[in-house]
């Protein structure tokens, strides 16, 4: 008709399919892919669900427990993000806000706290030894913390950075039981480490002291 412009196409947004985990799988199966079952899952997730929450419906917003889902598979396999994308019917930079927001409020202290406390008294440390030793034979530790070994080609630069990762470990005992006194020369098994992991540190803490 006169007096009317050309019709615009109006492209409607697509969505992909997404899938519900809670629907497919048996507690057997979320154990083998989330290291939790359905329980455990929905206990991580009202840990942080306030700050999970989506503050509006628009763009089909991920719910609290699918967000808790991803990270933990991404976490339990070590699969690239996009293998994520396939499991759950979302696009990749969804998967990596998700991850990063889903940990981001694990970390935050007041969740932290309730299941992760290093000992600090000498009291503690000590029970924390004893408990160790009885448990697996290992002397003087007092905390284990998980991790992933991954191999790699030493350096031909700074061929000594190679064992940043131990020492990084060591140093962080050290500080965090800054209160347990080591003797130079007790042959305890920070003291082992210290010399094995890191001669030039060691070296000049005995030079100037005792203990360290």
């Amino acid at each position: 008709m006169a007096g009317h412009g050309p019709q615009q196409l109006i492209r409607r947004r697509t969505y992909r399919q997404r899938r519900n985990i809670f629907h497919d799988y048996c507690d057997d199966q979320f154990i083998k892919r989330f290291r939790l079952d359905r329980a455990g899952i929905i206990a991580v997730t009202d840990l942080v669900r306030d700050k999970l929450q989506s503050r509006t419906e628009r763009s089909r917003p991920l719910d609290p427990e699918t967000k808790v889902a991803i990270t933990l598979r991404y976490l339990a396999t070590g699969k690239m993000q996009q293998c994520c994308c396939d499991d759950f019917g979302t696009t990749q930079p969804t998967i990596s806000r998700v991850i990063t927001q889903t940990l981001d409020a694990l970390a935050d202290p007041q969740i932290r706290l309730q299941f992760m406390r290093f000992p600090r008294t000498r009291d503690e440390i000590q029970r924390k030894q004893r408990e160790f030793m009885e448990t697996s034979g290992f002397p003087g530790v007092v905390g284990a913390i998980d991790g992933t070994h991954v191999r790699i080609v030493a350096p031909r630069v700074d061929e000594h950075l190679y064992a940043m990762n131990v020492s990084y470990t060591i140093h962080m005992y050290n500080k965090m039981t800054k209160e347990l006194v080591v003797k130079v020369g007790g042959n305890s098994l920070y003291e082992i480490t210290a010399k094995n992991f890191c001669p030039l540190i060691y070296s000049r803490a005995s030079m100037h002291s005792d203990f360290f």
